[in-house]
C-alpha cells in the first residue's frame, strides 16, 4: 500500500498546512451568517456580497499564483497564503462592513496559495507511477478537514461570540503559516530527490 505520502518534506509541509488552513476555513465559513446577521446588523442577502469579493480575492491570486510561486517558492508562497488566509479571518471580527469586507478580499487572495502550492508539489515531485493514487490522499486530506470543521463550527458559532471564535481562528491560521515557511530553500521547480519504489 506504500506510505500515505512521498518521503517529500516539501509535499508533506504543503499537504499539512492546508489541511490545517482548510480545517479552520470551515470554522470560517460556519461563522459567515453570524457575522452578517450579528456582526453587521445585515439581511442573510449581504453574505452573497462577502462571497463575491472573496471570489475577486480568489481570482487575483489565480492569475498572479504562478509569478509569485517562481518569486516566493512553494514553501513561501503557501506561507503567505496561510498569513493572509489568518490576518483577513481577524479582521472579519470586527465591526463595521469595511473591516469585513477587506477580511473577505483576503480570506479569498490567501485561501487558495497553500492549495495550489501543495497541489503543485504533487504534480512536480510524485513519480508518475503513483501519481493518480498521491493525488487522491492529498485531495481527500485537503479537502475533507473543511467537511469536518463546517459541521463542528456551526455548533461552536451557537456557544461562542463569533468575534472571539474569529479571533482564535485567524491566530491558529497565523500558526499554519510557520509549517511551510519552515525550510523554504525548496523553490518551484528544484525538485526534491523521492525514491521510486
Amino acid at each position: 500500500r506504500g506510505p500515505l505520502l512521498p518521503p517529500s518534506p516539501t509535499l508533506r509541509a504543503l499537504v499539512t498546512a492546508g489541511a490545517c488552513t482548510m480545517l479552520l476555513a470551515g470554522v470560517n465559513g460556519a461563522s459567515l451568517y453570524a457575522v452578517v446577521d450579528a456582526g453587521l446588523g445585515r439581511a442573510p442577502s449581504w453574505a452573497g456580497v462577502l462571497y463575491a469579493v472573496q471570489g475577486a480575492g480568489s481570482v487575483a491570486t489565480g492569475l498572479a499564483a504562478g509569478t509569485l510561486m517562481r518569486r516566493l517558492g512553494e514553501r513561501g508562497f503557501a506561507a503567505g497564503g496561510c498569513a493572509l488566509f489568518g490576518l483577513g479571518v481577524a479582521v472579519r471580527a470586527l465591526p463595521g462592513d469595511a473591516p469585513v469586507l477587506a477580511g473577505s478580499l483576503l480570506i479569498g487572495a490567501g485561501l487558495p496559495c497553500v492549495l495550489i502550492a501543495a497541489l503543485t508539489a504533487v504534480q512536480r515531485e510524485t513519480p508518475a507511477d503513483r501519481l493518480g493514487v498521491t493525488a487522491g490522499r492529498v485531495h481527500t486530506l485537503l479537502y475533507a478537514p473543511n467537511a469536518v470543521a463546517l459541521v463542528a463550527g456551526a455548533g461552536l458559532v451557537a456557544v461562542t461570540d463569533h468575534r472571539v471564535l474569529l479571533a482564535l481562528t485567524g491566530a491558529a491560521a497565523l500558526g499554519c503559516a510557520a509549517v511551510p515557511a519552515r525550510g523554504r530553500g525548496v523553490r518551484s521547480g528544484e525538485a526534491e530527490e523521492v525514491p521510486r519504489r
